[in-house]
């Protein structure tokens, strides 16, 4: 399947998924007789008589009532409406540049906020206009939390749920999870290329291989977008998260790592978990029965394995710090 890139309006916008919205130039008259208006009115259920807002599946910004300046009211009521509507894309046009007879010199400074708004889209004639513009509004930076479990990224794929299932390249937390996928191949993803549906991990690929695994149904109930050039998405097993730490050999440690330890002459070998995420005290440590081990009070650690046996098909998920309890107790 190929790559789409979301940020870029498509030059000819023939259909719409269930969450876009086709942004085009109108008048004040709502008379949707030409141009990208006439497709609005066409086919995305623009109103005849109606020259602002929003519309069917559209969205229309007068650009015909006098000079440039008279649109930049209707451009910041859109970026306004985009913001408070994160679970839709708005295919923004080159308004004005048609039949009004504007230039995009003239009209892109007018949206460069969108550049920084991850679900509007915009023409690929505006994007260094945009870029070069000096008081274009740029991302904070993400904040990220200290520990990271499976509740944890549910919360995080929930509030991020349209840059994921857009596609769109933005600001995100930087996480990086482990998986294994039926194949019983341990693989790894990036925050923003999977999602939880419920309790099970379901990552976006673009390789053909899982085409036949793609779980569509799971994808329209979850982000109620048919999510067309994001990939194939197909349920896996969740198996750890990159902790930023790193073994005594420079490896990087995942929970749900089996970890050989040394304590001055005493050797042991316990699971790698998440204790407490979210709660305040949290922190990456091997979970014991009455205390937790954190990796600084080791005096050397090396990764041995994992906690899963990867002969074993795929299950109802089990929460990653259980398996890692059952491991440390012996079961």
């Amino acid at each position: 399947m190929k790559k789409v890139n979301k940020k870029i309006t498509p030059a000819f916008v023939t259909e719409l998924s269930r969450c876009e919205i086709f942004v085009f130039g109108s008048n004040l008259a709502g008379h949707h007789g030409g141009g990208a208006a006439r497709i609005a009115f066409d086919k995305f259920g623009a109103e005849w008589g109606n020259g602002v807002g929003p519309q069917g599946q559209s969205y229309a910004i007068p650009t015909m009532q006098g000079p440039v300046e008279t649109i930049k009211p209707y451009a910041d009521d859109f970026i306004a409406y985009a913001k408070e509507h994160p679970l839709n894309r708005f295919l923004l046009t080159r308004v004005g540049c048609g039949i009004a007879g504007f230039t995009d010199e003239e009209i892109a400074p007018l949206f460069v906020e969108a550049l920084d708004i991850p679900n509007i889209s915009i023409p690929e004639e505006w994007l260094p206009i945009m870029i070069a513009e000096p008081h274009r509004i740029e991302n904070k930076d993400v904040e990220e939390p200290k520990v990271v479990d499976e509740q944890i990224l549910q919360e995080l794929c929930i509030k991020y749920k349209y840059v994921i299932g857009s596609g769109v390249l933005t600001e995100m937390p930087k996480i990086r999870i482990r998986y294994i996928s039926s194949d019983g191949k341990m693989r790894f993803a990036n925050f923003g290329n999977y999602f939880f549906y419920g309790q099970e991990l379901f990552v976006f690929d673009y390789d053909e291989i899982w085409a036949q695994e793609h779980n569509q149904g799971v994808v329209l109930d979850y982000f109620h977008d048919e999510c067309n050039g994001r990939g194939y998405a197909h349920r896996v097993t969740f198996a750890g998260v990159r902790t930023g730490l790193k073994d005594s050999h420079g490896d990087d440690i995942y929970t749900g790592d089996v970890i050989e330890i040394w304590r001055g002459d005493s050797c042991y070998i316990f699971a790698f978990s998440a204790f407490g995420a979210g709660e305040g005290n949290e922190r990456y440590a091997f979970v014991l029965d009455n205390h937790c081990l954190t990796v600084d009070k080791c005096d050397s650690t090396l990764i041995a394995g994992t906690v899963f046996d990867l002969e074993q098909e795929l299950d109802w998920p089990k929460p990653l710090n259980a398996r890692c309890s059952e491991y440390n107790n012996g079961k």
